[in-house]
Order: C-alpha cells, then sequence, then structure tokens
C-alpha cells in the first residue's frame, strides 16, 4: 500500500475540535504534515492557553513533536479578504496559505468552505478527517462512529450531516470489508 499523506494547511476549528476528541493525531497519520498560519497558532494555541482550555496545550505539544507546522510568512492582503468575505482573519489566512501552496484546506466553518471552495481549493473539515480515517483503515467503524458522536458534542452539526456521515461511515466499512 503507497503512502497516500499529503500535506494540508489548517484552521483553527478542526485542530480544536479534534483535539478535544481524542483524535489529533489522525491528521498525522492521513496528511503527515499540517500547516497552520501564524494567526492560527495564536488563536488556537496563545489565547487557548491564556484561557486554559486544555485542547491548546494538546496542540501546542504537537508543534513542538514537529508535524503542526506554524508558517509565519504574511499575507498583507490578509485583513481585507477575510472582511470582504465574511470569514475571520485566521480562515482568511489558512485559505490563502493552502492556496498559495497548492494543497487541501481543514476547515469546518461553512462560509469559509464555500470561499475556499470558490478558490478551487479541496476541503475538508473535522467529519471528513474521520471518514477518511476509516476509509484507509486508520481507525474502526466502531472508532469512527465515537468519535463522530463526541465531535457533535464539540461543534455544531445539522441532523442531515450527522446523518450523512454515519451513513457514509456504514457502507465505507463493507467496501473494505
Amino acid at each position: 500500500m503507497g503512502d497516500e499523506r499529503e500535506m494540508i494547511v489548517s484552521n483553527s476549528g478542526p485542530l480544536i475540535h479534534l483535539a478535544k476528541v481524542g483524535r489529533i493525531k489522525l491528521l498525522k497519520d492521513i496528511f503527515g504534515e499540517v500547516i497552520i498560519p501564524h494567526e492560527v497558532k495564536l488563536e488556537v494555541v496563545d489565547r487557548g492557553k491564556d484561557e486554559g482550555m486544555g485542547d491548546a496545550f494538546l496542540i501546542e505539544s504537537e508543534i513542538e513533536n514537529g508535524w503542526i507546522v506554524t508558517d509565519k510568512s504574511n499575507d498583507h492582503k490578509v485583513k481585507e479578504i477575510a472582511e470582504s468575505a465574511g470569514i475571520d482573519i485566521g480562515e482568511a489566512s489558512a485559505i490563502m496559505l493552502a492556496r498559495r501552496m497548492k494543497c487541501p484546506v481543514l476547515i469546518d466553518d461553512l462560509a469559509a468552505r464555500r470561499f475556499a471552495a470558490g478558490l478551487g481549493l479541496e476541503v475538508i473539515g473535522s467529519i471528513g478527517v474521520l471518514i477518511r480515517s476509516a476509509k484507509l483503515q486508520k481507525i474502526s467503524k466502531r472508532e469512527a462512529f465515537e468519535a463522530l458522536d463526541k465531535l457533535a458534542r464539540v461543534m455544531w452539526l445539522s441532523v442531515d450531516i450527522y446523518e450523512d456521515a454515519r451513513m457514509i461511515i456504514e457502507k465505507l466499512d463493507r467496501a473494505n470489508s
């Protein structure tokens, strides 16, 4: 089996969500390296630690382990792009960095996902990470369902998205057997 891992740029949401459900290492298993803009590191780690968030310490530890890498380059148009697209600066930074690096972007926020897709980027979210992990057999079907249930408690998921994800995971298992 070949190494299907690729690099990905992440916004804060998926890092926080996956850390909170104990599945942040799936990003390393699938993508190998996760690049985050400096704005995302400030939001997730620095502000998160100031607020005493456990996930901030977990994410910082993975940055120290070297597979989550902070990109320090600065796109001077990010603030303007964020305002015009109606998304936050972290999201805009992640999207523009992914565009520059020609790689997928990891985002959960719907408006930011639409903006990134409109720029022609491949967009993956926290649920997509679980599905891909199950498809690549990095986690079992049961583990994917458990992680999905935990995700539904730490982030907003519509009933339709939740049910669609369950159905996809169920079908993947049959395809993998």
